[in-house]
């Protein structure tokens, strides 16, 4: 049986790191405010986008962690591992397939899911939603990854990599949009690489 030290020692990290995920995207819309309304705009509906897509590989790998963790409890290190990779392939092709769908249809979806809007918010839009589409699979294999992690009741390393890729995101984005005067573009690429370097640590550091 888990003591209640031991439940808040996993459940409280794992709380901290959606609570981080969730930061990432409003810390591009806080940045962007001093480009214009339309920078804005086209941050915050592109993200009500990305935070549904997110949701669903966060519980696409969350269940097959299921799995994953019963063969752990098994003592069956090789189903186990066999499990694991599988969430992992099946999470990172799904979303390959989600990323490519939405660079190919990035201008009619944008339009059918938020009508007529301004010109120049399509425009950024479009620009933020093309480099956050790109980072999908990125996302999906982290979450499978972590989910794996907290599986084996290691919840403070995902947590870790969330602070890191957090405070790698304000930072590019602080060098992007001000210094290289990339605009909405330059968000959307510290949250690209962000995310990208956070998969990297948790797959070569833990």
């Amino acid at each position: 049986m888990f003591s209640n030290k031991m439940i808040a020692g996993i459940l409280i990290p794992v709380v901290l790191e959606q609570l981080l995920n969730s930061i990432m995207g409003t810390a591009d819309t806080m940045m962007v405010s001093n480009i214009g309304s339309a920078a804005i705009s086209a941050v915050s509906l592109v993200d009500s986008i990305n935070i549904l897509v997110i949701q669903a590989f966060s519980a696409l790998a969350a269940g097959g962690a299921i799995v994953c963790s019963q063969y752990i409890g098994q003592q069956n290190k090789k189903m186990a591992n066999e499990s694991a990779r599988q969430v992992l392939f099946i999470t990172t092709a799904i979303s390959i397939a989600v990323s490519v769908l939405c660079l190919g249809f990035k201008k009619p979806l944008l339009r059918l899911i938020f009508g007529s809007v301004e010109a120049d918010v399509m425009r950024a839009s479009e620009t933020y939603f093309f480099y956050t589409a790109i980072s999908f699979p990125f996302i999906a294999a982290y979450d499978s990854a972590a989910s794996i992690f907290r599986a084996q009741e290691n919840t403070k390393g995902p947590m870790l990599i969330s602070m890191i890729s957090n405070a790698m995101n304000i930072v590019g984005n602080a060098i992007m949009i001000w210094i290289f005067h990339m605009g909405v573009a330059g968000a959307a690429v510290a949250t690209l690489i962000s995310n990208c370097v956070s998969l990297i640590f948790l797959i070569v550091v833990y």
